[in-house]
């Protein structure tokens, strides 16, 4: 059977059997691949520090059988990222990446805005950037990508942007702000808490090139507010608890 060489990032793993491992990969041109390496677990040169989460590897592989899963012949470790395997907090943050990356991507559904986001983050996480702010970062661009951009300049019932003192709401269901006159008719326990700061940072966020997103800076306020909304707002989305937000907290300390 013919292979192909793609690169890839290990997004998840676990042990199969006796010596396999079960990886699934995300790839600039073909998506998420999920695969089975057999003898992994004994490898000494073929996977051996190659095949951890997060890493950055060039893989070569046959394509999915009717099992659905390719088959992994070599690894070559392109960049390990290892301080996030290395730092509790830089790995529950990237965990929390590469889960929402399992969670939104589908099988050989490639798109090219997603595989740079991805290095981006886990890259910036590596080198010692904020926690929470590229968590955020990562989740705002996301949502733009899959087509579900939150609206933040204006309610979405009206277009009419509260004064900077009055209470803002964002409405998971709605996709976006809902203004002080235009709320009463929504459910107010699926409304989120936002300030017009938070919601104009996250805005800048969905309009800058993600070359220029470092420039952005949250409080520790904004940090909070935008966190709780994205997180929520994604749940919402998915219709599933997203499990590495609640660790993602703790090591923040939030």
């Amino acid at each position: 059977m013919t292979s192909d060489r793609t690169e890839a990032v290990v997004l998840a793993l676990r042990d199969y059997g006796e010596s396999d491992k079960i990886v699934t990969f995300y790839c600039p041109a073909i998506g998420k691949l999920t695969g089975i390496a057999k003898g992994a677990k004994r490898s000494r040169k073929r996977f051996v520090n190659k095949l951890e989460l997060f890493s950055r590897l060039e893989i070569i592989f046959t394509p999915p059988t009717r099992s659905g899963l390719a088959r992994i012949v070599e690894a070559e470790l392109l960049d390990p990222f290892i301080t996030l395997r290395e730092h509790y907090d830089r790995y529950v943050a990237a965990a929390l990446i590469s889960e929402l990356m399992v969670l939104w991507t589908r099988e050989n559904d490639a798109d090219q805005e997603l595989y740079p986001l991805l290095l981006w983050s886990l890259a910036g996480l590596d080198q010692g950037r904020p926690l929470l702010a590229t968590v955020i970062l990562f989740q705002i661009k996301l949502f733009g990508i899959m087509g579900y951009q939150p609206q933040l300049n204006g309610c979405v019932v009206c277009g009419r942007l509260d004064a900077a003192g009055s209470p803002h709401a964002f409405s998971p269901g709605r996709n976006g702000l809902l203004c002080v006159r235009c709320r009463p008719g929504a459910q107010a326990g699926a409304l989120l808490p936002i300030s017009l700061s938070t919601a104009k940072l996250l805005k800048n966020a969905q309009d800058l090139p993600r070359e220029k997103l470092n420039r952005l800076r949250f409080s520790p306020a904004s940090l909070q507010e935008a966190g709780a909304l994205l997180h929520g707002y994604g749940q919402h989305l998915l219709q599933r608890e997203i499990h590495s937000w609640s660790f993602l907290k703790s090591a923040a300390g939030q």
